[in-house]
């Protein structure tokens, strides 16, 4: 889940589905109010131990003076060029508390992975996912007819992954980035409930045919991973092998990443997400793959990493207990020595990982459980 994306930098323990609850409201677009909250100072992006990402967290403050119903979030990132991602968490009373004693007076925190709020484990439980923002995607509209709760006295940790890599060695600006809430007063409201379903791959791209460099070790890969961007990613690129069937030690490089999720509840598929990096060329989601009851539920045969805009099914897609929803991703590793953005580093080994300059394979499915 730049993005992140829709982070895109996810645990890998919360693979699967996790409760950000959307809510079916009936009440008029008349009663719209706007909440607006701005990162309380301005921030300058650096990058730790020769890396070119700055993951970091901020404590916003929407004000909302009543139970309301989110139908629109639009974040308005101030320097647009260097931004990855933006994902936005919601923060009740409960932890409101421990958010503004690591802000630190507005100045925010490093946060890769989550919102480090609560231990490792529970970071996206304490805090769950309101929304998120990647090129190509201005406003996070929800499915209509639907819209995300926010309590009276509700905070947002803005998470932001600035992308140095974009600024081509121009000097690096300050942000003062802000998010607009268009929502509705929730009294009255009819609720029904929506989740976050993530699929995602492992990625293990060697360095292409006559290209060379320390990097293209996978160990030595991983360890610089590790130091320009956190501990764990070493780990979650272990993890996401092993849960996906694969040698978490020793996996087979390929230029295609795929894995098997099997459904643990009935649920009905409202919309769908692609997120891969700036190698990525294709994504699709694919349910009960190989049986007379497959089903694509999203498919982007041209993945363009500026326009990651959802996908809103016509039909929604009925999912049961048992199901497999498959995600493929291909990538194209020669694009590394041709991308602006990739060209000047060194060649490394990819994986899955947070920076810029690594990848992800992660389909996001916008998801209404059922009895």
């Amino acid at each position: 889940m730049r993005r992140t994306g829709w982070v895109l930098a996810l645990p890998l323990f919360l693979l699967g589905s996790f409760a950000t609850p959307l809510i079916n409201s009936a009440s008029p677009a008349s009663s719209s109010i706007v909440f607006t909250a701005q990162m309380p100072k301005a921030h300058l992006p650096q990058g730790q131990n020769g890396g070119t990402d700055d993951y970091r967290c901020f404590l916003i403050n929407p004000k909302v003076n009543q139970d309301s119903l989110i139908t629109q979030v639009e974040f308005q990132p101030q320097q647009r060029v260097m931004m990855h991602h933006a994902i936005m968490f919601l923060v009740g009373k409960k932890d409101l508390a421990e958010a503004k004693t690591i802000d630190n007076n507005g100045t925010g925190w490093p946060c890769f992975g989550g919102t480090g709020l609560g231990s490792g484990f529970s970071s996206f439980l304490t805090s769950p996912w309101l929304s998120s923002w990647a090129p190509g995607r201005d406003k996070d509209v929800m499915p209509a007819g639907y819209g995300t709760p926010i309590a009276k006295g509700d905070q947002i940790v803005l998470q932001v992954h600035y992308n140095l890599l974009a600024m081509n060695g121009k000097k690096i600006p300050s942000d003062q980035s802000k998010v607009l809430i268009t929502a509705v007063p929730a009294k009255g409201a009819k609720l029904a409930t929506l989740y976050s379903e993530l699929i995602a791959a492992p990625v293990e791209l060697a360095c292409p045919p006559g290209v060379t460099g320390d990097f293209c070790d996978r160990g030595k890969s991983l360890i610089n991973l590790a130091q320009r961007t956190s501990q764990s990613s070493a780990m979650e690129s272990m993890g996401l092998n092993l849960i996906c069937g694969k040698n978490p030690i020793k996996p087979i490089p390929s230029t295609t990443s795929t894995c098997d999720q099997k459904i643990k509840q009935n649920e009905l598929v409202v919309k769908a997400t692609p997120h891969m990096h700036l190698l990525g060329r294709s994504l699709q989601l694919i349910l009960n793959p190989g049986t007379p009851g497959e089903k694509i539920l999203l498919d982007r045969p041209n993945y363009n990493f500026d326009d990651q805009s959802p996908t809103v099914l016509k039909d929604p897609v009925q999912l049961k207990v048992g199901d497999t929803v498959r995600v493929i991703c291909t990538f194209d590793p020669t694009l590394r020595q041709v991308l602006p953005e990739l060209k000047k580093l060194p060649p490394r080994y990819f994986t899955w990982g947070e920076g810029s300059s690594d990848e992800m394979c992660l389909g996001v499915l916008g998801v209404a459980h059922q009895s």
